[in-house]
């Protein structure tokens, strides 16, 4: 569970980035989430996670959930 002040501070990255995200980003979300499953860090899985959601890329974070990290072509493909 993310506390009050983890949440802010993704919240203020979400306003910086203007509540949107680029590509490379999303690549790197990817990466960074798969690492996380592989070391067993379910914090920062769930900060991705909670960043995606927030800012409406539920298709992306469902793949994150699942572990369907091979799907990020076919996420590219669609930007």
């Amino acid at each position: 569970m993310l506390t009050a002040q983890e949440k802010a501070r993704i919240l203020a990255k979400i306003r910086k980035d203007s509540y949107g995200i680029t590509l490379e980003q999303m690549k790197q979300y990817f990466i960074k989430h798969q690492h996380a499953r592989e070391i067993g860090d379910k914090k920062m899985m769930e900060k991705i996670e909670y960043h995606l959601t927030y800012i409406n890329f539920h298709y992306e974070c469902g793949l994150l959930t699942t572990g369907q990290y091979d799907k990020l072509p076919e996420v590219i493909k669609n930007w």
